[in-house]
């Protein structure tokens, strides 16, 4: 099980304090998708692509990718990484 392709925690200083576009995000996040799930394409079979994407009152939580992308980060992310595995199952994972 691949875990941990998008996740608001953890990521790297250039993303959090670049001055980036929605755009530019987005194409950050897309390669990040493409890289990472395409690279172990096949040998993985399911993987948590979006992870905690809420709050734990059902409200969306303020991360980079929502900010920038809006709730549709989601969708996107998934499609993205299925264009890179469409054998993978995928999943969006929460703790609650």
């Amino acid at each position: 099980r691949g875990h941990t392709v998008v996740w608001h925690n953890q990521l790297p200083g250039w993303v959090t304090t670049g001055a980036f576009s929605s755009d530019e995000l987005a194409v950050i996040l897309q390669q990040h998708i493409t890289e990472k799930v395409g690279h172990f394409a096949g040998h993985i079979s399911v993987w948590d692509v979006v992870i905690e994407p809420l709050n734990d009152d059902g409200t969306w939580r303020d991360t980079i990718w929502y900010r920038a992308l809006g709730p549709g980060y989601v969708t996107q992310a998934l499609r993205w990484a299925h264009a890179a595995d469409p054998g993978a199952r995928l999943s969006l994972n929460d703790y609650n």
